[in-house]
């Protein structure tokens, strides 16, 4: 009797396990699941119990974590109800853990399905509460509860009792991990618990914000603006550059006309002198006069604008220079030579 006393006091506690269904504790008649028990310990034995009756034990895995795995198949109404997990050790099959929380297990197809609808439509906002209702048909009497169903989920995420037809679930300051498919079924509250069909699913979407006063939107923000700045600066840069550019040309064209027209309104028909006809002195010097480029050649302009000052340039008709005065008459301009007057 000493020896199996102090063996219970100096064994070390066993800690409490938990236990999960996979794919979910909501399962259609027929299906199969897996009742995952799972406890930091080794060295022990893993039992799975329906209420108070034991169905099977399992030896933990040789690892750090221990872990048991309990399969039921081909589901039926009779294995519906809630499961717990616990272990002890071996040899000591009196020494047990605290039991794990109780996994509700429904088997559904008992009752025709529920309807699950959402008062608020389309998208929803990030931070907003959303409201579903599942209501049952008018058929079924008794104390129901309600299961709200997601997707992926491994059980139900909340539960309702009442004794109406529907009953509301709330999603509180829903985020982006709440978007998803949702359905919702009722049941039995006690034995055998007869469960409905699922709902048909309905679609939760859930957009996300960005603050305005936030990093990301300050950012986002500013970029926008300071491209359409960068835009509109760039236009008026090159717009203010074009009318620089017409009111330049404009005022050198003006100038250009203006000193043309000064230079050939000013000389007068000059005589020439030349060494090797110094007889034709008295013949008519009007054929030998100064002639004035067009206006309009700008470039001999400015090159004639830039010569130094006391130079001055005529054009000479050499042909009615070599004619007599009676024959002389006008005749087109054919060569013309430039000579250096000195004043």
């Amino acid at each position: 009797m000493m020896p199996q006393l102090l063996t219970l006091l100096c064994t070390e506690p066993l800690p409490k396990p938990s236990l999960r269904a996979w794919p979910s504790s909501v399962a259609p008649r027929g299906s199969n699941i897996t009742l995952q028990c799972r406890a930091p310990a080794k060295d022990v034995v893993f039992a799975l119990r329906k209420g108070n009756i034991r169905l099977n034990s399992s030896p933990s895995l040789a690892s750090t974590e221990g872990l048991a795995e309990f399969h039921l198949t081909d589901l039926k109404n009779s294995q519906a109800g809630d499961y717990i997990c616990e272990l002890y050790r071996r040899g000591a099959p009196s020494i047990r853990s605290p039991p794990s929380d109780p996994v509700l297990l429904l088997v559904t197809g008992d009752w025709p399905k529920p309807s699950l609808q959402a008062q608020q439509r389309g998208v929803v906002t990030a931070g907003d509460n959303v409201t579903l209702q599942c209501q049952r048909p008018g058929n079924v009497f008794g104390l129901i509860r309600f299961a709200l169903l997601k997707a992926g989920a491994t059980g139900p995420i909340q539960l309702r009792t009442t004794v109406g037809k529907e009953t509301d679930f709330s999603l509180q300051t829903v985020t982006a991990q709440d978007s998803g498919n949702y359905s919702c079924v009722y049941f039995q509250t006690q034995a055998p618990f007869w469960t409905s069909l699922p709902s048909d699913p309905l679609e939760i979407r859930v957009r996300e914000t960005i603050e305005r006063n936030s990093p990301e939107g300050a950012e986002t923000g500013l970029g926008a603006v300071g491209i359409a700045l960068v835009a509109v600066s760039a236009l008026l840069i090159l717009l203010g550059a074009f009318l620089v550019y017409r009111c330049s040309r404009r005022r050198h064209g003006a100038a250009l006309h203006k000193m043309a027209k000064r230079s050939c309104s000013s000389k007068e028909p000059e005589k020439v002198e030349t060494r090797d006809q110094p007889e034709k002195e008295s013949r008519d010097t009007s054929a030998a006069t100064v002639s004035c480029l067009p206006a309009s050649d700008e470039a001999s302009q400015v090159s004639r604008a830039e010569e130094p000052y006391g130079v001055t340039y005529a054009e000479l008709d050499i042909r009615a220079l070599n004619e007599a005065p009676s024959s002389q008459v006008e005749q087109p301009l054919e060569t013309c030579v430039y000579l250096t007057l000195k004043t």
